[in-house]
């Protein structure tokens, strides 16, 4: 048997239809080369694939920080699942979900393994590296990480600024970034503004949700063309791991 059951000691959780749909899409971020399993393999083409978009040196501070806090959320997983098992299908992703809901009302909920994560997307998407996200770091993110066609990227982006952040009112800090990180993984419906983490979830008056685009269908480690200028490699900013 390939794929394990989790066994995390707590209460289960009917995950809604969205919320299966986006968690079975975080599953195919992580899932880089496509096979339908989280492998360590998949944890270096991911690094690769962070690395072609920031510009960052492979044994840059910032690099070597995301690359530790990937690499532990990967060994934990695998963990939370049959030890016997080097496969994480999304069966078993799922129900590890599942498991991991019950009881939180936010990322502090979640244990520091996992609150990591959001933290570090957010550093990969602040290629300003001033603290705040604005709608064209988001635009390139959507359009040169997340492959969605730039026709659409541009006015996505902005719908999604503008949800994030009450149409300018609030600026999009890491701490607002949390919280709506949390509302992509908690979030029953479509309303709030986690559906545009990844920005890929659009719905229609009637309630109709679809994936406009998903993780890139080519080689698993397709070069990341940017059309923005990018940070230093060398730049040192506060660490993820603080709290």
């Amino acid at each position: 048997m390939l794929i394990g059951t989790p066994v995390v000691q707590r209460g289960t959780a009917v995950l809604s239809p969205f919320q299966r749909e986006k968690l079975e899409y975080y599953f195919k971020f992580f899932d880089v080369d496509g096979d339908g399993y989280l492998m360590k393999k998949d944890l270096t083409l991911l690094f690769q694939k962070i690395i072609e978009y920031t510009g960052w040196e492979e044994r840059s501070a910032a690099a070597v920080e995301l690359y530790e806090v990937h690499s532990t959320f990967f060994e934990v997983l695998h963990e939370k699942t049959d030890i016997n098992s080097e496969l994480i299908g999304v069966d078993a992703w799922m129900s590890l979900w599942e498991h991991m809901i019950p009881g939180c009302m936010g990322m502090h909920n979640f244990p520091i393994w996992l609150r990591l994560l959001p933290r570090s997307l957010f550093r990969v998407m602040d290629t300003k590296e001033d603290g705040h996200l604005d709608a064209l770091e988001i635009r390139e993110f959507y359009e040169s990480f997340v492959k969605i066609p730039a026709d659409e990227a541009g006015g996505l982006a902005n719908r999604a600024f503008n949800e994030m952040t009450d149409h300018g009112r609030y600026p999009l800090t890491l701490e607002g970034y949390e919280q709506i990180f949390a509302n992509f993984l908690l979030g029953r419906t479509k309303y709030g503004p986690g559906r545009y983490i990844f920005g890929c979830f659009e719905h229609s008056a009637d309630d109709q949700s679809s994936l406009i685009s998903g993780p890139p269908k080519e080689d698993a480690v397709t070069a990341v063309a940017t059309k923005f200028p990018r940070r230093s490699s060398d730049a040192i900013r506060t660490p993820l791991r603080t709290v």
